[in-house]
């Protein structure tokens, strides 16, 4: 017995490595797209067979797999009445299985890595912010090398480093900045670690002017409203300060005449979705139908997500998604601790991005981080819980010494 510590020892530290290593293959895949990322997500949902009681029973994994399921279930039926209709836009069973590992195969594979303690929620946290910025200093290097490079020229150029989209370039940015706001929010870091963060910050910035996306912007305000919020009357004050300067100067500057063609494009979008969830309300017409729907003209999406997933499975999914959305946000804004403030303004930054652009359901630059931010929020809560039973069990055994 004795000689199979040092063994046990060992492996937890191997464990470790291994799982660090495919969890930094598949965070900086994922804003690229590259094969890695699936490579990597299919290995994260076959660690699950390493899986015991404990874990299922464990309260993050009932949570994540409760609120995925509460939606999933529903576009699950849609895909089976399209199927049942025989609809030509029906989403395939492939894509539907496909769809049910990366959402919930991959958010349960992480939980299971967090509960083994092959990595923590730090380790998690510098990992992403590390990927994030390797992708910032190739989209900013990418903007310094262009002769036409110029802050007065915002969206001139509109970098994407190795995302291939200025866009979701713009929207990595934004957790980018919202996640080191989020840790210089917290303890007290060391003065080098400060500056460190502050480094990391502005460049994270400068990739988001660099994008000239509109989009991260406001997903990133959206994040630090979150973090910190307009609750007293000088932040008011510098809210609505800034808010103004940056309307003014857009109002002032050509634009938003240069943007008139995109947003156009969008209205119409958004217009021809909603006619077309009103023809099929309950079923909705499929993954991905968006362009095959008779009459379709313009872009190639809804670029929204909530209407993307009513047009593709109908209101009761759109309902279902909404309602777990607010129970996670519910529960996370009861906490109050240091984390479920970082993932609130996460999961914040995340849905307006979504609201902007994104489907949850096909788009591989929007669906993985969901997953992520939604199963570090159910770790959250379920170790909050946990830690607050243990604590009022070792109260009633302190009270139980004292009166027996």
């Amino acid at each position: 017995m004795m000689t199979s510590l040092p063994a046990n020892r060992a492996r937890l530290p191997a464990a470790r490595l291994i799982v660090i290593l495919l969890l930094t293959i598949f965070i900086f895949s994922i804003p690229a797209k590259w094969a890695t990322v699936h490579i990597s997500g299919a290995l994260i949902v076959l660690a699950l067979l390493l899986s015991d009681r404990s874990y299922w029973s464990a309260q993050p994994t009932q949570d994540y797999a409760r609120y995925t399921l509460l939606w999933l279930v529903p576009v699950l039926g849609a895909s089976f009445a399209q199927q049942l209709l025989h609809l030509d836009t029906a989403t395939p069973w492939e894509e539907q299985l496909t769809l049910t590992l990366r959402v919930l195969g991959v958010g349960l594979g992480l939980l299971l890595m967090l509960h083994k303690g092959w990595v923590s929620v730090r380790q998690l946290g510098f990992l992403v912010m590390g990927c994030l910025l390797v992708h910032g200093v190739i989209g900013i290097t990418q903007w310094a090398i262009n002769p036409s490079a110029s802050l007065a020229a915002w969206r001139a150029i509109r970098v994407e480093g190795i995302v291939g989209n200025a866009n979701p370039f713009g929207f990595y940015m934004a957790l980018g900045v919202v996640l080191c706001a989020a840790c210089l929010r917290g303890a007290s870091p060391s003065r080098a670690a400060r500056l460190a963060l502050w480094a990391c910050a502005a460049i994270f910035a400068l990739g988001i002017l660099g994008s000239g996306s509109r989009g991260a912007i406001i997903t990133a305000s959206a994040g630090m409203a979150v973090l910190f919020p307009p609750s007293s009357p000088r932040r008011i004050g510098l809210y609505v300060a800034v808010l103004g300067s940056l309307l003014l100067a857009y109002l002032s500057s050509d634009w938003q005449v240069a943007n008139a063609h995109s947003d156009g494009s969008r209205t119409q979008a958004l217009m021809f979705s909603l006619d077309a969830i009103s023809q099929r309300p309950l079923t909705g017409w499929g993954m991905e139908s968006f362009m095959r729907i008779p009459g379709h003209t313009g872009i190639n999406s809804p670029h929204n997500m909530l209407a993307d997933l009513a047009l593709s499975s109908g209101i009761i999914s759109l309902a279902a998604f909404l309602l777990a959305l607010g129970l996670v946000i519910y529960r996370l804004f009861l906490l109050r601790t240091s984390l479920s403030t970082t993932v609130l303004a996460l999961l914040a930054t995340t849905f307006v991005a979504g609201t902007l652009e994104y489907s949850v359901l096909s788009s591989n630059h929007f669906r993985a981080p969901w997953v992520l931010i939604v199963a570090l929020a159910c770790h959250a809560i379920g170790t909050s819980h946990a830690r607050d039973r243990r604590a009022d069990t070792a109260a009633n055994e302190i009270q139980g010494a004292f009166t027996s």
